[in-house]
C-alpha cells in the first residue's frame, strides 16, 4: 500500500531509510524546508505536502548528535541558540502540527529516531538535546496512546546502519505498539563503559 511519508532531520540513516521505504512503494518527502523558529512555518510544511501529494500518512524524524567538540563554556551563545531553535523549538513545533493533523485525520504514525551512531560520549549540549527529545517522545507516546496517532521512539545506538534499518522496518511493519517504549537497537557495551554519563 502506497503511503506518503515525511522524512526529515540530520542523520546518516536518512538516505537508507528513504531507499528502503521507496522500494516498498511509498512516496517519500525529503525536500521540506521551514523556519525552525516559526510555528506557522511548521504548519506550512504539512500544507505543502498535502498540496503536492494530496495525503500525509506518517512522518519519520531523525536526530543525530555529534556536531560539537568544544567544552560547554566554549560554545558561543549564537551556536547555543541555533541548536535550541533547530531541535527543541523546530521539532517541537513540527510535532505539535503533525499530532494535530493526524488526530484530525483519525490516523497517522510518527517515528522519531535518535541516532547516536554508537558513540561513547556526547558533548553537554548534544546530551541535553538528546535527553530532551527522548523524554518528550516517550511522554507524548503515553499522552496520546488513546488517540488515532501512534508515536514511536527509536534509538539507534550502533554504527551498523543496515541492521538498524532492518530492525526499524520490522518494528513499524509489525505495528506492535507499546506506549512510552523506547525501541532501542545497539551494540553491546562494556560493563565499565559509562557512555553518555
Amino acid at each position: 500500500m502506497n503511503r506518503t511519508i515525511l522524512l526529515t532531520g540530520e542523520s546518516e540513516l536518512n538516505k537508507l531509510i528513504s531507499t528502503r521505504l521507496k522500494d516498498a512503494g511509498n512516496s517519500i518527502v525529503t525536500d521540506v524546508v521551514w523556519n525552525k523558529r516559526s510555528p506557522l512555518s511548521a504548519r506550512n510544511v504539512i500544507l505543502s505536502i498535502l498540496n503536492k501529494y494530496s495525503s500525509l500518512d506518517e512522518a519519520v524524524l531523525t536526530y543525530q548528535p555529534g556536531g560539537f567538540n568544544k567544552t560547554f563554556h566554549q560554545i558561543s551563545s549564537a551556536v547555543y541558540d541555533l541548536q535550541i531553535d533547530r531541535w527543541v523549538k523546530g521539532y517541537g513545533y513540527l510535532l505539535k502540527e503533525l499530532i494535530q493533523f493526524f488526530i484530525k485525520q483519525e490516523k497517522g504514525r510518527i517515528s522519531f529516531i535518535l541516532d547516536t551512531n554508537g558513540m561513547k560520549r556526547m558533548s553537554p549540549l548534544d546530551s541535553a538535546i538528546f535527553s530532551y527529545l527522548k523524554s518528550l517522545l516517550q511522554n507524548l507516546s503515553v499522552l496520546y496512546q488513546n488517540e488515532p496517532v501512534k508515536i514511536y521512539c527509536f534509538e539507534a545506538d550502533t554504527a551498523r546502519k543496515e541492521d538498524f534499518i532492518d530492525f526499524f522496518i520490522k518494528a513499524i511493519d509489525e505495528q506492535k505498539y507499546t506506549p512510552g517504549k523506547l525501541y532501542r537497537f545497539g551494540d553491546k557495551k562494556n560493563l565499565f563503559d559509562f557512555g553518555r554519563n
